[in-house]
């Protein structure tokens, strides 16, 4: 017999009803709930609210509901609070029922702004902690990158920062007490060039190119370990900052969070700087960072074709004559090596190295150090490691995306470092209850695809483990035939 149509009535009494039970056993927030615990932030801003007054909403429930922002990829604050009484497992996660009240959007923004970036660095810290007490995190290989946000502002209305200086003072006029204007934050960024231009409307997003393309907006710079893809270290930076001067600094970051020194680095190009490969060298560093070649004019002999003597300090042409140091820098990074004109013009080889005068090229005063980042380590290790890179420094980013990573939600640096460190704590959530939640443990070098088989793989274990030299060709280091 078919049933007759269902209609709810209001009821003013729910008998036995419970949240916990509308809550399905695999919902990830549920898991998340059991494995993280938000109380820890309750004494870390008690200094920050007065005694009297009214009390304030639940700092930890506050938490909560910013985690949910990022971890549910909700368009604003606003959206969430509106969909705050649709979602019972959101409810049930926050510790509300169907009948407390909801609190203002506003809440949420203000107390972001009370508790500043301290209060996010401490939760990403916290997680990170919990990944290396579950053996998520060997510390010894991470991979470092960085990725452009766009702002949250209009690249086509830029001012130069000279109008935007003198419209914030205008304004400054008009306050009833200028005098008790705030001090900068700890995290504004660096003033700009009067000269240069910047968006009123979010003053520390910067311009930079990246493939052809103009960007306005941040970098977020990651250090991401090997092992399981644990993000260790975390910096936001206006977007026209080089990638290469924040790389000592985020391995220091990574040392000071994991108590542990990373011994090898994988990085692009952009990390691949001569001051870079000198502080790992003195640091015992083992690097896989590639850089730009001087490979000289097409059809010529290249720089690789010419041997530096160190006694004489002068290089030896593939015709066997000597380049000697001119005396002249041409810059003050390098230093220029020639040959006479008369005998580049006698040689037979003329055509394959230069033109009518003698050949020039220039030598980097710390070449040493770039000489060692090329011969340091087996060409299969750093085929290896930038392999590796890819999959975990990129692949972290791409993992991001699923949680609204790529597009400013806020204006401002300090806003935009805690997006981003509330973005890579979700991620070592996720990481966290992933592996250590199933008593799983990630070997430190997993297996790779057939191309690259076992050789690879064992050519890494071997170095990272100690069992083979940092230097010399991949065919002296043994292999074994076993994963």
């Amino acid at each position: 017999m078919m049933g007759r149509p269902q209609r709810a009535a209001a009821k003013l009494l729910y008998i036995g009803f419970d949240l916990d039970d509308r809550v399905r056993a695999d919902n990830p927030l549920r898991a998340i709930r059991s494995a993280i615990n938000f109380d820890f932030v309750r004494p870390l801003v008690r200094p920050l609210y007065g005694t009297r007054g009214n009390p304030s909403v639940d700092p930890a429930m506050l938490l909560k509901l910013m985690f949910i922002l990022f971890y549910e990829q909700v368009p604003s604050e606003r959206a969430l609070m509106e969909r705050m009484p649709e979602r019972l497992d959101w409810l049930w996660f926050c510790g509300l029922d169907l009948d407390s009240d909801i609190p203002d959007h506003s809440v949420i923004s203000k107390a972001r702004k009370r508790w500043g970036v301290k209060v996010f660095a401490e939760f990403f810290s916290r997680i990170l902690d919990q990944c290396i007490k579950a053996k998520l995190v060997d510390g010894k290989l991470v991979h470092v990158d960085s990725s452009i946000l766009a702002a949250n502002a209009d690249k086509t209305k830029l001012q130069t920062a000279l109008r935007v200086a003198c419209q914030r003072a205008y304004q400054g006029l008009e306050e009833p007490s200028p005098c008790e204007a705030q001090a900068p934050s700890p995290g504004q960024a660096p003033a700009p060039e009067l000269g240069s231009v910047i968006s009123p409307t979010d003053p520390d997003a910067r311009l930079t190119r990246k493939n052809g393309k103009t960007h306005l907006g941040y970098k977020d710079h990651r250090v991401v370990d090997d092992q399981c893809g644990i993000i260790t270290a975390t910096a936001t930076t206006p977007a026209n900052v080089n990638d290469g001067s924040m790389l000592m600094g985020l391995l220091e970051e990574h040392g000071q969070n994991t108590g542990q020194s990373a011994e090898a680095v994988g990085a692009d190009s952009a990390y691949g700087t001569a001051e870079n490969y000198e502080q790992l060298r003195e640091r015992d560093v083992r690097a896989a960072i590639p850089h730009q070649q001087q490979n000289g004019a097409p059809g010529k002999f290249g720089r690789d074709q010419f041997q530096y003597e160190a006694r004489e300090d002068c290089y030896v042409c593939p015709a066997g004559q000597k380049l000697h140091r001119t005396g002249s820098k041409p810059d003050r990074d390098h230093v220029e090596y020639r040959a006479g004109t008369k005998v580049c013009g006698a040689c037979p080889l003329r055509e394959k190295c230069t033109g009518k005068t003698g050949r020039t090229f220039k030598r980097h005063v710390l070449q040493e150090a770039i000489d060692w980042a090329d011969e340091h380590l087996p060409a299969g290790i750093r085929r290896w490691m930038m392999r590796r890179r890819r999959i975990r420094a990129e692949g972290s980013f791409a993992d991001a995306l699923r949680h609204g990573f790529k597009r400013a939600r806020w204006r401002g640096l300090a806003r935009m470092t805690v997006q981003n460190l509330l973005i890579a704590t979700i991620q070592n959530v996720r990481k966290l209850l992933k592996y250590a939640g199933k008593g799983r443990r990630v070997a430190a070098v997993t297996r790779q695809s057939a191309d690259w088989g076992k050789i690879a793989i064992d050519l890494g274990r071997q170095v990272f483990h100690g069992l083979a030299p940092r230097s010399g060709n991949s065919a002296e280091l043994t292999v074994s035939h076993h994963c």
